[in-house]
């Protein structure tokens, strides 16, 4: 029996992903539970095993490495010893004969289900996946009246653009079924396209999709406003100094202090912990949070998780982890979602002050900026002393200004205060 090889679902939100490469050869036999090809989708490259075993088949226009994959989508088969392929089958899941259908019955095999939490809506039954009922909905197209050419009859994006009415197509109003009749709006002129500019041409990839993405929700579903303090780091230099003189393995970076101050913090402030989900405000019960990573493929966002209960030395060893990994893009889905605040560290790069933005749908992102020899006024004296700016960054739909800035009063303190406790 041959066994379909599909992409499995990565993610919460994600519908495709980009294929990197195949880990098997074709031809050569995979035991299930082996590594079978790898794929990149929000913000990692993940490893996808088999689940069954058998002889490696490729389709002849398989993907390549770069292109896109949708979730489910059929990209090869496991075939036993001396077993043919599915005649008539192609990338997508193509037509299939009938001798095939009858006699082979493929089933998947990947490590994880097949993701079954694709949206219906009035199909008679049949489903319809998330893209093509957004699709559905803006153009005003009766999914009742669509043929399906998914897996099941189930109802897929192209299906939708394929049943758009022609004057949809041409740029006028879409007629609903409840309009009996042409629109009088006037049809809208195309857009004039602008000339193309010399240069080199970059496909955006992946990750690159995922950060817009990401950066484009906040910008239009928050309401930021942005606080900023300036923090005597005098308490923060002289406890790492310290440490370092002390001859640890690995010595904790700022971040890594910092971090560990605002978890106790939000501890104290749960609101600056919160997520804005649909029609209600979550209060998770865990602190996980989230520190940008720049690597050279882009942002990066691992989490650490129960951040709050983590001791100095554990909290640096594993974002040293996190950010070596990130780098080299081995991190799991897990590792960079669920967080529930974020910290954005620029001082590295020599800012002082700058506004970050929001993880969507987290509550606030602290910004870090570099520390500097300043002079500070020590009562009747100026001496030089050590000062950080941080800037915080919150959804002012979930929380107010005043308890925001409590809680950025509370991070200051606890920094200024390192060497009393």
């Amino acid at each position: 029996m041959a066994f379909e090889v599909i992409l499995p679902k990565q993610g919460w939100s994600a519908e495709e992903a980009q294929f990197v490469a195949w880990l098997k050869q074709p031809g050569e036999s995979v035991k299930a539970g082996e590594v079978l090809f790898s794929v990149e989708t929000e913000k990692a490259v993940q490893d996808i095993e088999a689940l069954d075993s058998g002889i490696l088949h490729l389709l002849p226009n398989g993907p390549q490495p770069g292109d896109t994959v949708k979730i489910a989508q059929v990209i090869g088969y496991l075939l036993a010893p001396g077993e043919k392929a599915p005649a008539g089958e192609s990338l997508g899941g193509g037509t299939r004969s009938v001798a095939s259908e009858v006699e082979q019955q493929p089933r998947p095999s990947v490590a994880v289900q097949r993701d079954q939490t694709a949206g219906t809506r009035a199909t008679g039954g049949r489903a319809v996946s998330p893209r093509a009922a957004r699709r559905a909905i803006a153009t005003g197209v009766d999914l009742r009246n669509v043929a399906g050419s998914g897996k099941g009859g189930r109802i897929r994006e192209a299906d939708v653009v394929a049943a758009i009415p022609k004057e949809g197509m041409a740029g006028q109003p879409i007629r609903r079924p409840d309009q009996p009749g042409p629109s009088p709006i006037a049809p809208v002129p195309a857009p004039p396209v602008a000339p193309p500019i010399p240069g080199r041409a970059e496909k955006i990839t992946t990750l690159r999709r995922t950060v817009a993405d990401r950066m484009h929700r906040s910008k239009t579903l928050t309401a930021p406003v942005t606080l900023t303090t300036r923090v005597d780091a005098g308490a923060l230099v002289k406890l790492r100094e310290g440490l370092k003189a002390q001859g640890q393995k690995i010595v904790p970076a700022y971040g890594d202090i910092i971090m560990r101050e605002v978890a106790q913090a939000l501890l104290e402030h749960p609101a600056l912990n919160a997520r804005w989900e649909e029609d209600h405000i979550r209060y998770p019960e865990s602190v996980n949070i989230g520190f940008a990573v720049d690597t050279d493929a882009g942002l990066v966002v691992p989490v650490v998780r129960d951040a709050a209960k983590l001791a100095l030395p554990e909290l640096a060893d594993l974002t040293r982890d996190l950010a070596e990994r990130a780098k080299a893009r081995r991190l799991s889905v897990e590792e960079i979602s669920g967080g529930t605040f974020t910290i954005s560290n620029l001082g590295m790069a020599g800012i002082d002050a700058f506004t970050p933005i929001i993880n969507w749908p987290e509550c606030a992102v602290l910004g870090v900026g570099r520390i500097t020899k300043e002079p500070v006024a020590k009562g009747t004296q100026v001496v030089i002393g050590d000062r950080l700016w941080l800037s915080l960054t919150f959804d002012h739909r979930i929380v107010d200004g005043a308890p925001a800035a409590r809680f950025l009063e509370s991070v200051r303190g606890r920094i200024e205060d390192l060497g009393q406790r």
